[in-house]
């Protein structure tokens, strides 16, 4: 077999083991693998983190739910015959091989897969019995937000590489946010010195050997009293995210700020409504308050963290570090 025939067969190889995964063939998965105690399937997904597979056996068990037609990986034949392989390096030697490329997915609708549908991976080929089989397979996929996320992929520049349905959507209607040649850009002028900061942190948390993560809040403030909006650029394997409703990395931020600052559960509460965008009489309303009593409340939040104003508070609450 020349060396041509041989990429040829991995290649397909390659697609044959993410067909038989989508359209619930156990018979062609099967067959794309060594069925041997050393094969290894290691990966990461935002869903779950990451995680490790030794063994045929561990793999072929593991993979069961999947082939019984559970949520986990719902049958689609768009993932299966769609999706392109790029950027493929690709070496053979003898009866071994390795192979290291992206799969492009097809944007999709199944929930825990929101995401630009880009994955990396790595595939160690062995030859038997004349025909090339899996020994070692890596997977790496930033994948994973909830179903209406209003997400943004950019870069440090702040170009969009990829936007949720829901972003779009809210981007046609938005008063702060706009695009701008490709770019994401906020109105207000020190807002959008804050984005730039934001991105060129976010560029910086990947710029070492390895890979960094974290997240940093962009809070815009109408003044005292009035509501205040908060964005997240959260960088991820090397992706920067722009979260238009960072709903959950607001909460989590708050819970830890409340520990530290020991603000009352009446205090957490109202320092939550006041990040998620209401102005001090609508927090006030929904806490079943009055007025006078909310303004006690911020006054006594004010007097704990040091700072005097909504936006300043916000910042201040969401810029506390998360423990690992």
């Amino acid at each position: 077999m020349s060396e041509e025939d041989d990429r040829a067969e991995i290649l397909a190889l390659i697609h044959a083991n993410r067909i038989g995964i989508w359209t619930k063939n156990y018979e062609l998965w099967s067959s794309c693998f060594v069925h041997a105690p050393y094969i290894t399937r290691w990966g990461y997904n935002v869903q779950g983190g990451p995680f490790v597979r030794r063994s045929w056996d561990e793999l072929a068990r593991r993979a069961v739910s999947v082939f019984a037609g559970g949520g986990e990986m719902p049958y689609d034949a768009n993932f299966a015959h769609n999706t392109t392989v790029e950027n493929l390096t690709l070496r053979i030697y003898g009866d071994m091989a390795w192979a290291a490329f992206d799969q492009q997915y097809p944007q999709s609708g199944h929930p825990g897969f929101r995401g630009s549908g880009l994955t990396h991976e790595l595939r160690v080929f062995e030859r038997h019995e004349g025909r090339w089989k899996i020994a070692v397979l890596g997977h790496m996929g930033n994948d994973g937000f909830h179903d209406g996320a209003a997400i943004l992929e950019l870069d440090a520049e702040g170009t969009i590489h990829w936007a949720s349905a829901e972003a779009l959507r809210r981007l046609e209607d938005d008063d702060d946010l706009v695009i701008r040649n490709g770019r994401l850009r906020v109105r207000d002028a020190a807002c959008q010195r804050r984005l730039t900061a934001a991105l060129a942190w976010a560029a910086n948390v990947d710029s070492g050997y390895n890979s960094g993560r974290g997240s940093l809040p962009i809070v815009q403030g109408a003044g005292e009293g009035l509501p205040t909006r908060v964005w997240w650029v959260q960088v991820e394997g090397g992706v920067i995210y722009f979260l238009m409703d960072g709903q959950g990395l607001t909460e989590a931020r708050l819970d830890v700020a409340a520990a530290i600052y020991g603000l009352s559960a009446g205090q957490r509460r109202l320092a939550g409504l006041v990040a998620d965008g209401q102005s001090l009489p609508d927090a006030a309303r929904e806490m079943g308050i009055s007025a006078n009593t909310a303004k006690t409340h911020l006054q006594r939040i004010y007097d704990k963290t040091g700072v005097h104003t909504q936006p300043a508070l916000v910042r201040v609450l969401l810029s506390v570090g998360m423990p690992l």
